[in-house]
């Protein structure tokens, strides 16, 4: 349960540096703390929504809360789904200026990886992990150290 607690944080993390910087031009830091605030309760949104039986149910479709996640935030389709159309419109709306280009050489190899691979039918939504992990990773590489 460890392993899936931090693998949630870190997506949350991701989604923060993301939907954060197109705001406004801060640093890294302070847009990963307001908008991790924000992410956690879009997880809430999702898991109370879903209304688990139990918590084996909840850590079975852990995957399924990132989906739900991800889907609010605009990064996949209404289907479930990350067409390269959504996912041109997600950078363009939450990425800043400045960033633009890095997001859409970094993030862009996680879609055309993995985007084509999910499969919303899935009711552990397994298909969204290769995705989510790729994301946790190149979304690091954005912000300058």
């Amino acid at each position: 349960m460890h392993s899936l607690t931090y693998l949630l944080a870190a997506f949350v993390l991701a989604l923060s540096i993301l939907d954060g910087l197109a705001k406004e031009e801060v640093s890294c830091k302070s847009i990963m703390g307001e908008m991790t605030k924000r992410q956690l309760q879009g997880i809430s949104k999702c898991t109370k929504s879903m209304k688990f039986k139990n918590g084996k149910e909840k850590s079975q479709k852990m995957m399924c809360i990132l989906k739900c996640v991800m889907a609010n935030e605009g990064i996949l389709s209404a289907e479930g789904k990350m067409d390269k159309e959504t996912f041109a419109a997600f950078l363009e709306k939450e990425v800043p200026p400045s960033m633009k280009d890095r997001a859409k050489e970094v993030l862009g190899k996680c879609r055309d990886a993995h985007g084509d691979a999910l499969d919303p039918s899935d009711e552990f939504c397994k298909s969204y992990d290769p995705l989510i992990k790729c994301f946790m990773g190149a979304v690091m590489q954005l912000c300058p150290s």
